[in-house]
């Protein structure tokens, strides 16, 4: 799916917290968008599973929609601002 038709169709088919969207890039690393209904937010991470780790941070549905709309080409910890560190 390209960038506009993932933020036109599955974006919106985040309505609960038991929802998530993984986006894979070329080299199948994931960027996992959870959704936080009830505050209007949605947590965004790349999980990192030889650390035990991911990195992540909360966005609001605008943020979430520029992100997709503008996704890098490596998905990882450095290429998306922001992220903070968290262990599992």
């Amino acid at each position: 799916m390209s960038p506009k038709q993932i933020c036109e169709q599955m974006v919106g088919r985040l309505h609960s917290p038991d929802d998530y969207l993984g986006i894979l890039d070329a080299e199948d690393r994931v960027l996992q968008i959870l959704p936080e209904p009830e505050q209007s937010r949605y947590y965004i991470e790349v999980p990192l599973d030889a650390a035990k780790a991911s990195y992540g941070r909360y966005v609001d549905r605008d943020e979430l929609l520029q992100l997709i709309l503008h996704l890098p080409e490596r998905l990882d910890e450095r290429s998306i601002p922001g992220l903070k560190y968290k262990p599992w």
